[in-house]
This record gives C-alpha cells, sequence and structure tokens, in this order.
C-alpha cells in the first residue's frame, strides 16, 4: 500500500511539473524570454508559485528545460530515421524534411530554440550549443560513414552547414507572414534538396 501512495505521489509530482513546463513552453514561444515571467508561467499552468519553485529554481531553468527536452525531440526524429532508412544521402533528406516539419507545426518550439534562446546567458547558450552540435555530428556520421556518396572537403564543416542552412531557412520561414508564406512541406523538401546537392558526389564523366 505504501508503494502505491508514493507511485501516485510521483506521478501527481510529474503531472505538474508537466503542466508547469507545457505552459512555460508556450509562453516562451509566444513571448519571448525576457517578457514572460514566472507568474505568467504559474498563471498559465493553473499552479502556485510555491509549486513552480518545488520544480524550477527560476525562470532560466524551465526555460532551460524546456529547450533539453525539445532537443531530445529533434534528435529523436533523426534518429527515427536513421533506424528506418539504409540509403545515406535519402537519410540525411527524410531527417532534414522530418526535422524541418516537426518545428514548423510547433512553432512556439521551433522559436525557442532557433530565435529565444541565443545569447541569453552561458547556460543557456550551451545547452542550445549542445543540441546544434548533436545534430551536425548525426549528419558528420552518416557523411563519413558512406563516403563513396559524398563529396566534401571537410565532413564537419559540411555537417555543420546543412544543419545551419535547414535552421536558417525555418527562421526566415516563421517570420514571414503566414498567409502568404509557402507551405512548410514545400520549403522543408526544397532546403532538403538543395542540402543534399552540396554535398553528394557528382558522377565523373568518362
Amino acid at each position: 500500500m505504501a508503494y502505491q501512495r508514493s507511485k501516485a505521489t510521483e506521478e501527481r509530482k510529474r503531472a505538474r511539473r508537466r503542466l508547469l513546463l507545457d505552459a512555460a513552453t508556450k509562453l516562451f514561444g509566444k513571448h519571448g524570454y525576457h517578457a514572460t515571467t514566472v507568474p505568467m508561467i504559474v498563471a498559465e499552468a493553473n499552479s502556485s508559485t510555491g509549486s513552480f519553485y518545488m520544480y524550477f529554481r527560476n525562470k532560466e531553468d524551465v526555460f532551460n528545460a524546456a529547450l533539453e527536452e525539445l532537443g531530445q525531440a529533434v534528435l529523436g526524429i533523426l534518429a527515427d530515421v536513421r533506424g528506418a532508412q539504409p540509403d545515406p544521402l535519402k537519410r540525411i533528406s527524410q531527417a532534414l524534411e522530418a526535422l524541418y516539419l516537426y518545428l514548423a507545426h510547433k512553432p512556439a518550439r521551433a522559436r525557442i530554440l532557433i530565435v529565444e534562446s541565443s545569447g541569453l546567458s552561458p547556460r543557456l547558450d550551451k545547452t542550445r550549443r549542445a543540441i546544434l552540435r548533436k545534430l551536425a555530428e548525426e549528419v558528420r556520421h552518416t557523411i563519413e560513414a558512406e563516403p563513396a556518396a559524398f563529396q566534401v572537403e571537410n565532413s564537419t564543416i559540411a555537417a555543420r552547414c546543412v544543419v545551419g542552412a535547414a535552421f536558417e531557412a525555418l527562421c526566415c520561414w516563421l517570420e514571414e507572414d503566414p498567409k502568404s508564406r509557402l507551405p512548410a512541406k514545400d520549403v522543408a523538401r526544397a532546403v532538403a534538396r538543395f542540402d543534399i546537392q552540396a554535398v553528394k558526389k557528382v558522377p565523373t564523366k568518362s
């Protein structure tokens, strides 16, 4: 019985933390880091200030938690594509499209990763850079594992360019008027085609 009570208590704690984290993610994406306050997060979550500080030290702490969770999500997307697609060129293309569409359909999360997390504090910048580095490493590993399919001078630089192009395109897309901008799927495919053209090996003429 004691075990069941303890398990139920932990589940309630996780649920309360989940509500606060979801509320913070929504508000950070909508209003930005500086304009969002702890009282706003508490109100959005229909929680209490005491409950907030039970799970997070301050606003930076909850932002970092949102950023880390987002990093896990995007890396999970790449892992799914890696497990399902054996062709290295198609793997990169599909991974870019899947990543782009995931973030495009979750603009609040996309803004947290691409816009809001840049230059806020050493801790948050470190978390952001770690996510981008891991994404680039996924691309680098793919290039180095199948050298016959790629034509690059430096796999590390090439991987960073591939990831950077995707994020820059997404950042611009987010800032465009939703009524007139291209569909996210079209932009995702265009970015993927561009990146693949930049790194794939071109057959030599005999």
